[in-house]
């Protein structure tokens, strides 16, 4: 409506709240209104919104598919005979650069839709400077781009724990076979809320990773309904304005990709500790499966940089030894990078808002799944512990023979944590503890200008080191022990065979030791004792994070029912998941799982992609009963849905 209350266009929402709506002319002198109208519990409601003001200065782009050929319209209020530039792209790859001069501030061509990939293509509007003023996004449906997947199981209907066998078929729409990544999620229906209208791999890659905000029922887009390349269009205008305000960036890019695992660093020495030394060699091992042994000399800057293998596990320990350029092993400063992940930044909620239906009615399944699960360990198991937190003990020979003889200790500091502290100017382990733990341990100089160690019960403290006893003479070489080569620092108080240890370490005054006392026990990767625990020349130790260790999804397996097996439920709502099978060469495989408890429908979900990134998506049903309630059964396998 125009300011004066008079129709000027009518339109009509689809069932996501967008659309789209075409005026006739626009007037910049004119301020128009949108009128709408809605029928809620209340009755007929209407409501006013004011449009944003039309501009008499401007650029307008676009686009209407005609059979095979995209036909593109570039107007202009004020390039009436002007060069401009339609860029097309598609994720980032240019696929043409259309060049042509304005008539009347018009420019009109079209380019073949074929020509163009799978997804969201880009049409952007640029000037004489090739700096852009308007652009149009368009989805380029292209359905022989995609993987086509056949599903089907071996049965109809099973029952409880039965075991489902699935068959995966990957051809292309040509009817090729194609060997494919493929992922298999399986979950009962009823208590999950996963549609063909929730995010899969098609909307994920095809569309939402080139919009900005949210997509309400991506994967509708991608189904069987008439309406849904209409509503593609509207969402397309609706969340594919750009505006553009180019600046130049400042600086570099300080997180750079990485192709692999690497140690690098920096090799320092001299008399201050800081010069960067070069034409130093290094050897470097690592204590994975396979180990490494690689070596290398530093360049000119004292830098350097060693490939690892793939790895596994939480930490890598790693080794490297330096020696100077006559080959002779010597200590020099190494110092590692640190790999510190860029900062995440996010939009924090400001507000706690009332969850939608499907959400709520989830929530609320999982609950009253969760309380049966509850009621079951605690009828049959006992207590269910909200949180319990494991911390693993390597039980070493040195430690079973100190436990054995004083007791199991009741502070631990782990090696790790003491190296984690050190600084440039830590001169051994005491020094260490004295400024980072002291509220674990008390570390103080005494009289005859040696660091010695108590626990704060103010006991007598006797320290071993790898279970031996130091002797007194030797107390003054005990802060000093690198904290390279130390395992972990234990304390055990009031230990119970303080008396005899107290006799070991000083014989002539056995008589009169002290009923109680603690044990400061250090265990060194020598093994060996105190004299043994100095660090070997030019040697650096270190652990450095590699790839995380792959998670095992649980599946049960019941080949083998036994009767007392049925009285613990079986309540996974997730029955199956498995995120990296792969197709042969002839497009198939095969997965095996059993079936929960649950009974109902149950849905098959899979995904796959193509060696040459051709996605696909699919999905099958099929039921499942109560064990001796099933009917007769054909044959007949499920069929795609």
């Amino acid at each position: 409506m125009n300011r004066k209350g008079e129709t000027i266009a009518r339109f009509k929402s689809n069932a996501l709240g967008m659309g789209t709506v075409f005026l006739p002319s626009a007037d910049s002198a004119e301020q128009y209104i949108a009128r709408v109208e809605s029928l809620t519990d209340t009755g007929l409601q209407k409501k006013m919104y004011p449009l944003p003001r039309v501009f008499a200065k401007g650029n307008i782009l676009s686009l209407v598919k005609h059979g095979a050929r995209i036909q593109l319209k570039a107007l202009s209020s004020y390039l009436k005979e002007d060069s401009l530039s339609v860029r097309v792209s598609c994720r980032g790859m240019v696929y043409f650069d259309v060049r042509g001069r304005t008539k009347n501030g018009m420019l009109e061509f079209s380019i073949p839709a074929n020509q163009l990939p799978d997804g969201i293509i880009a049409f952007t509007l640029l000037n004489d400077s090739l700096a852009p003023i308007a652009e149009r996004l368009y989805f380029n449906e292209r359905p022989d781009y995609r993987l086509d997947i056949n599903l089907a199981t071996d049965k109809k209907l099973y029952t409880e724990r039965e075991q489902t066998t699935l068959t995966i078929e990957t051809k292309s729409q040509a009817g090729q076979p194609i060997s494919a990544n493929v992922s298999v999620l399986v979950l009962n229906d009823e208590q999950t809320d996963v549609s063909q209208k929730n995010q899969n791999i098609l909307s994920y890659l095809l569309l939402s990773s080139d919009l900005k905000g949210q997509i309400e029922n991506p994967g509708f887009y991608f189904g069987k309904d008439s309406g849904r390349l209409e509503a593609l269009d509207a969402l397309l205008l609706t969340q594919g304005w750009r505006k553009y305000n180019y600046t130049r960036p400042s600086g570099k890019i300080v997180f750079q990709p990485e192709s692999d695992l690497t140690v690098s660093g920096t090799v320092r020495g001299g008399l201050s500790g800081n010069k960067q030394k070069k034409g130093i060699g290094l050897t470097l091992m690592t204590f994975g499966h396979p180990p490494l042994v690689d070596a290398q000399t530093a360049d000119s800057t004292g830098r350097f940089r060693f490939v690892l293998n793939d790895q596994f596990q939480q930490t890598l320990n790693v080794l490297i030894q330096t020696n100077n350029k006559a080959g002779v092993k010597k200590d020099y400063t190494i110092l590692l990078d640190k790999k510190e992940p860029p900062p995440v930044l996010f939009e924090h909620m400001k507000s706690v808002e009332r969850p939608d239906s499907i959400t709520e009615a989830y929530v609320k399944k999982s609950l009253a799944r969760k309380k049966k699960e509850d009621d079951f360990v605690a009828a049959t198991e006992g207590i269910t512990l909200g949180e319990v937190v494991f911390k693993s003990y390597a039980m070493t020979p040195e430690r079973k023979a100190v436990i054995d003889r004083f007791g199991k200790p009741s502070l631990i500091i782990e090696g790790d944590d003491i190296r984690a502290k050190e600084a440039k100017w830590s001169y051994g382990l005491y020094s260490v503890l004295l400024f980072n733990f002291p509220d674990k341990i008390t570390i103080e100089r005494r009289m005859d200008g040696n660091l010695y160690a108590r626990h704060i019960n103010n006991e007598m403290t006797l320290v071993v080191v790898d279970g031996i006893p130091v002797m007194p003479d030797d107390y003054q070489l005990i802060p000093n022990i690198p904290p390279s080569e130390v395992k972990s620092f234990e304390v055990i108080d009031y230990a119970k065979g303080f008396i005899s240890l107290y006799c070991d370490v000083l014989p002539m005054n056995c008589l009169s030791a002290p009923a109680t006392g603690n044990v400061i026990a250090i265990y060194t990767y020598g093994k060996s004792g105190l004299f043994n625990a100095n660090r070997a020349v030019g040697i650096t130790k270190a652990a450095v994070p590699v790839f995380s260790t792959p998670r095992e999804f649980y599946s049960p397996k019941y080949d083998q029912l036994k009767a007392d097996d049925w009285l613990k439920p079986d309540l996974r709502s997730l029955i199956h998941w498995a995120p990296n099978l792969q197709t042969d060469s002839n497009g198939h495989a095969t997965i095996s799982f059993y079936n929960a408890d649950n009974i109902g429908r149950v849905k098959v979900i899979v995904e796959a992609i193509s060696e040459n990134g051709e996605p696909g998506f699919q999905e099958i049903y099929y039921d499942t009963r109560k064990r001796n309630a099933l009917p007769p059964q054909s044959k007949e396998v499920p069929k795609k849905e």
